[in-house]
């Protein structure tokens, strides 16, 4: 994928095949409300291969990324409540809850490595960060700043607690957004490992695979629709209607907290280039 390329550019043909214009068209219009929000997390992939960051903040950022990522128990939070729903309904429509479950579920079978020999993204995800900081103290909880920790909570909190359509919603958005993300993701840190590392393209390739794994096939954007179709069997099952204005708050939300944290990294990195120590972080430069 061009690096160059939108994040917005890379999501549209994906919004495009959402069956139903209610949420295809409120879809698009986060996005085109949004481009603030975008804008930041752009502008971030776009700094990240310009300069050999110093270890913390490179720990910063691979640990306060994971943060925003890999939701794994979420996600079967938000089924497992599905599936309790259905045990308790005497309704014909029941199964229509087992397959939303079954269907929000399939997000995470890559996640599990179900076909790939049991290999995990969370695997995936350690050969990222040991590669980019050159140790594990990545996963030291000091490295997560409170904008990831906000964001991973809120996520958790909309899947486990909040209604069901709350939950699905938000891991559709996740699951277009992460599409995107990954996509211009990939080529900035493909370009950060070859300037700024003494990795062997072998070395590089396993480095980015986690990225990668989630581009190559289209991963994300299928995982888009299937919970897609997880919401409407939900939807059938309870008559609970497609309140747009409720969906187009939760998506801004969501892109709007991203920003946040990206935010706060383009901060901390433009400290650095600046020739200051940014707080909170130690002065060592690059990696061994």
């Amino acid at each position: 994928m061009n690096a160059s390329k939108s994040l917005t550019a890379v999501v549209d043909p994906v919004i495009s095949l959402v069956p139903h214009t209610d949420l295809r068209d409120t879809l698009r219009q986060t996005f085109s409300e949004e481009q603030e929000a975008v804008g930041a997390i752009e502008a971030f992939f776009r700094l990240l291969p310009s300069a050999a960051w110093s270890r913390d903040l490179l720990r910063t950022f691979a640990c306060s990324w994971k943060a925003t990522h890999l939701k794994m128990l979420a996600i079967y939070g938000l089924s497992c409540r599905m599936q309790r729903m259905a045990e308790q309904s005497a309704d014909p429509q029941r199964a229509n809850l087992y397959l939303a479950a079954a269907r929000n579920a399939e997000t995470s079978y890559e996640d599990l490595g179900l076909d790939y020999d049991g290999q995990t993204h969370a695997e995936l995800f350690e050969d990222f960060a040991g590669a980019l900081t050159g140790d594990d103290q990545w996963q030291l909880g000091k490295y997560r700043v409170a904008e990831a920790r906000q964001f991973s909570r809120w996520i958790y909190r909309n899947m486990v607690v909040e209604p069901i359509p709350d939950g699905l919603l938000t891991n559709m958005f996740s699951e277009i957004y992460n599409h995107g993300e990954y996509t211009v993701a990939l080529p900035a840190a493909e370009e950060y490992f070859l300037r700024h590392t003494n990795l062997a393209a072998e070395d590089r390739r396993k480095a980015t695979t986690y990225i990668a794994a989630h581009v190559e096939n289209d991963t994300e954007a299928d995982h888009f629709l299937v919970v897609v179709e997880a919401l409407d069997r939900y939807r059938a099952a309870t008559g609970t209607p497609f309140e747009a204005g409720r969906a187009n708050g939760l998506f801004r939300t969501y892109l709007r907290s991203l920003a946040h944290v990206m935010r706060r990294w383009t901060a901390l990195m433009e400290t650095e280039l600046s020739g200051k120590v940014p707080a909170a972080l130690s002065a060592g430069r690059g990696m061994a």
